[in-house]
């Protein structure tokens, strides 16, 4: 007589000989092969303890893995309570049994017994056992597994605000419009090296202390294109349909940005007077801006604007035309820069000027002659002072 030991999770083959027999009878006669289960009569399920030995024939566990039932809860109508095909099919068609667990369908008690322990829900686990049966060390894996992030929380939506357009607002708006409306107008950038300026406005700052007068940068930029306007006069004009008008007098508009909008007084005889003259009168027209005591005469009469956004660290930018002057120059950051002399770096302080002018009143080249001249009276500033 031969003896077979089997696991506690195993299940003992249906072909084994019967004890003390000297052959093999068939372990199912075909008159007794796994008898249909009556179609009105309800499916047993069990529940079944750990380790506890499952007997199930290989035709029914085949089928259980096709069908995705759990042979675990079944309780099996062949002899000694084997489950057989018959109780797989039953059950299956019944919806009584519970699904068999993902990734192949089975996994072991084991796996089970920890999936519970540790709160895994076995049919989010991928088995890794033959035929994907799920193991001890899938349900491990899945529990030591890092958390899917929470979502964001959706920041609550704010209200749509209506805001009249009105006042300054209104009035800026329209002459935009009308002068992006009415004019040919292109920009162009150049750049200039700032070293020279930068140590005259220091000197220049030094020697006004006891009086209060602090040039800016704009300041020196709005006396560069004012003594450029005298030798380029087309800059300094008003274009309409029949004919063009080149204006005698220079005077230039210092674009100031206040919290209602843009404003620009005006510095008069720009090109005339001293530079010390031009440094004190911008600063008395910013600080008359922003507290709001121009007078009508402050804001009219001007023939050329400059704007200034350099203060914001705007390399370039593309100024509108205050209507109807034919040009306005934007001022850019000022910024350290490198050129090279041979195979030597050499730092340099440059600024990007931007020019927008009126196609209408001149060409593309008087425009870029116009703003060369400005440049070459920043790279030599002393000029300024005459």
């Amino acid at each position: 007589m031969v003896g077979h030991i089997y696991a506690p999770d195993e299940t003992i083959p249906d072909d084994l000989p019967q004890a003390g027999g000297a052959a093999s009878a068939p372990a199912e006669a075909p008159a007794a092969a796994e008898p249909a289960a009556a179609a009105a009569a309800p499916v047993a399920t069990v529940t079944r303890g750990e380790g506890e030995r499952i007997l199930s024939s290989p035709a029914a566990r085949r089928l259980a893995g096709e069908l995705g039932v759990d042979v675990a809860t079944l309780a099996g109508s062949g002899p000694g309570g084997r489950i057989v095909e018959a109780d797989v099919q039953a059950a299956a068609d019944s919806g009584a049994a519970a699904p068999a667990a993902a990734g192949g369908g089975r996994s072991s008690p084991m796996a089970r017994k920890v999936a519970r322990e540790l709160g895994v829900d076995l049919a989010t686990v991928t088995g890794t056992g033959p035929g994907g049966r799920i193991t001890k060390e899938d349900v491990e894996a899945a529990a030591a597994a890092p958390a899917a992030p929470a979502a964001a929380p959706i920041a609550a939506s704010r209200e749509d605000q209506t805001v009249p357009v009105r006042g300054m607002r209104k009035t800026i708006a329209a002459r935009m419009h009308d002068s992006l409306q009415t004019m040919a107008q292109l920009t162009m950038d150049m750049d200039v090296v700032m070293d020279d300026a930068v140590k005259l406005r220091t000197q220049l700052i030094e020697e006004w202390e006891d009086e209060g007068i602090r040039p800016t940068y704009t300041d020196l930029v709005i006396r560069a294109a004012a003594k450029a306007l005298e030798k380029h006069p087309l800059m300094n004009s008003v274009f309409n349909d029949t004919e063009m008008t080149l204006l005698g007098d220079i005077h230039v508009g210092m674009a100031v940005a206040l919290e209602e909008g843009l404003i620009v007084p005006v510095v008069r005889h720009a090109n005339a007077i001293s530079m010390k003259q031009l440094a004190v009168e911008s600063s008395r027209l910013a600080a008359a801006a922003r507290d709001g005591s121009l007078t009508p005469d402050d804001l009219m009469g001007g023939t050329f604007t400059v704007s200034a956004l350099g203060m914001f660290g705007v390399d370039s930018f593309t100024p509108i035309i205050n209507s109807p002057q034919a040009g306005i120059l934007g001022v850019n950051r000022l910024r350290e820069d490198v050129a090279w002399d041979g195979a030597v770096p050499v730092k340099q302080q440059r600024m990007r000027l931007s020019l927008t002018w009126d196609h209408r009143a001149l060409d593309g080249a008087p425009a870029a002659q116009f703003l060369a001249a400005v440049r070459d009276l920043l790279q030599a500033p002393y000029r300024l002072l005459v």
